[in-house]
């Protein structure tokens, strides 16, 4: 009989967690963004999530074609693709597309993690949270080579000491010895970028800011210094960033339970509006919880401006993957696979991440801190899955 996917929950404990985190000697990272349990996966559910990953590659090709982004130099290297374990009538739970985007600045988090991790749980050291490595190559090492190729490398952001990524940037210091700047830090010159304080100058960028968030004028700026650096090689170019979204998904042919619709071309527009209360909608612009519309109402709907800019999704029910030992409310999980894309090499996992959460929201915003929510990681045996 064929195995079905299955993903547990195992539990560190919130003060282990906390000494092991101290004990790896990084940045410090807020616990409250951390759950303190782990999961495991079988070779059923990687299978699973691989087979998903395969078939979205392959009808998202189109988009993954650098002369489609209308800026030179940008290249479509990265995915962060994040499914929900929803309600299956057959099975424990069946895999649904939740969003796609474009950022790696949680990698230094997930290391620190892993690191942590590794020293409470006791699994063997084939049991891996990515892709297995070259034999010569360290998790740290191999990644170097791909965002901070360059010693003078800079992640740039808008504010980053003021937002909730600066733990992942911080890290991101630590682990790859990388600055990090405002963007309003940085002067173009000589097709790269300077920082205007130090007289340091960068030949990488790493980056992490979001030009649709900024204001007009400042949109209009950063883009500017950016474009002027035309020498500056990139990891998770911001054009990239732009050109790749949820809005994709309502671009591809999914499954009945997961399918997205631009808003304006949707069902539910051709229904009248009618039972808003069984959708959601979702701004493409929108990110860490951000733009998400979890019980619209038909009003609501009617007035999202269009055209390509909201997408409405057919509620799904999630299925609990655990339940806190200590609270024993149920654990609901997502799974972000962060997937790295390089020209002549096989689209390569480099973090399996887990989003637990206890309502089924697994944002920043939609968090309510309560025990075992929170980021960490999903194992699978590299020996199994090889």
């Amino acid at each position: 009989m064929r195995a079905l996917p299955q993903l547990r929950l195992e539990s560190l404990g919130v003060e282990p967690m906390a000494q092991a985190l101290a004990q790896v000697g990084a940045p410090h990272l807020p616990q409250s963004l951390l759950s303190d349990h782990y999961g495991v996966g079988n070779h059923a559910l990687h299978q699973a999530l691989r087979a998903k990953i395969a078939h979205l590659l392959a009808a998202l090709q189109p988009q993954l074609q650098p002369a489609r982004l209308a800026w030179p130099g940008a290249q479509p290297d990265v995915l962060a693709l994040d499914l929900a374990l929803v309600e299956h009538p057959q099975r424990p739970f069946d895999l649904a597309w939740v969003e796609i985007q474009a950022f790696t600045t949680m990698l230094p988090t997930f290391h620190t993690m892993h690191l942590a991790q590794r020293r409470l749980h006791g699994l063997a050291p084939r049991w891996l949270p990515h892709d297995p490595l070259p034999d010569t190559a360290d998790w740290v090492g191999h990644l170097r080579r791909w965002v901070a190729p360059d010693a003078a490398t800079v992640l740039i952001e808008d504010q980053p000491r003021s937002g909730l990524s600066w733990p992942d940037l911080d890290g991101a210091r630590h682990w790859w010895n990388v600055a990090v700047r405002d963007w309003r830090e940085l002067t173009a010159a000589d097709g790269l970028l300077h920082d205007a304080g130090t007289s340091q100058r960068y030949r990488h960028g790493w980056n992490r800011l979001i030009l649709s968030d900024l204001s007009a004028p400042d949109r209009a700026q950063a883009e500017a210094t950016l474009r002027a650096a035309n020498r500056l090689s990139w990891h998770s170019h911001p054009a990239w960033y732009e050109g790749i979204h949820k809005g994709s998904l309502a671009e591809l042919p999914l499954a009945a339970h997961e399918a997205c619709h631009w808003v304006e071309d949707s069902p539910l527009r051709a229904a009248q509006w009618a039972q808003p209360q069984h959708w959601v909608a979702k701004s493409v612009s929108g990110h860490s919880g951000s733009g998400l519309l979890l019980a619209p109402t038909a009003a609501q709907l009617q007035a999202l401006p269009t055209p390509r800019q909201w997408i409405v999704q057919k509620r799904f029910r999630q299925v609990p993957v655990g339940q806190h030992p200590l609270t024993r409310q149920p654990l609901f999980g997502e799974v972000r696979c962060m997937l790295g894309l390089q020209p002549g090499r096989a689209p390569w996992v480099m973090a399996w991440i887990l989003r637990c959460s206890t309502d089924g929201v697994a944002t920043m915003s939609g968090r309510r801190t309560a025990p075992g929510e929170g980021m960490t990681l999903l194992y699978f045996d590299s020996e199994a899955t090889a």
